[in-house]
């Protein structure tokens, strides 16, 4: 028997939803390895570092005005979940770094967003 997977995700902005056609986000650990001399001329130790998360998502452009300034979001709640809501992520203190939008001759409109979150919580159930 197949196993459902999550079929769509609902971006939500400080509890908005706005629609949008992708979103991808990386999560770094920041762990980096520590070079030091030694016989063998391998590394033999590691550090923890920083943890990071990086987000890119491209929202639909509206034909006329848009609901939100996109260049003054800062410090946002982004969470995406199914809609069956056993999904669930989400990322605190987003904000924006960079906006650039995109046509296509298809008729396809984005604005696409890229930023960094300072916290993620994963909240499946």
């Amino acid at each position: 028997m197949a196993e459902e997977t999550v079929g769509f995700i609902i971006l939500s902005v400080n509890g908005e939803e706005y629609d949008c056609a992708s979103f991808g986000s990386t999560k770094t650990t920041g762990r980096r390895p520590v070079a030091t001399m030694n016989r063998t001329g391998e590394v033999k130790h590691t550090a923890k570092g920083i943890r990071t998360y990086a987000i890119t998502v491209a929202v639909v452009i509206p034909d006329g005005k848009d609901e939100v300034d996109w260049l003054e979001v800062e410090d946002a709640r982004i969470s995406i979940e199914s809609e069956t809501g056993n999904f669930r992520e989400t990322y605190t203190d987003f904000n924006v770094q960079t906006i650039s939008d995109s046509y296509d001759v298809a008729g396809e409109t984005r604005r696409n967003l890229e930023g960094f979150a300072l916290s993620y919580i994963s909240e499946n159930l």
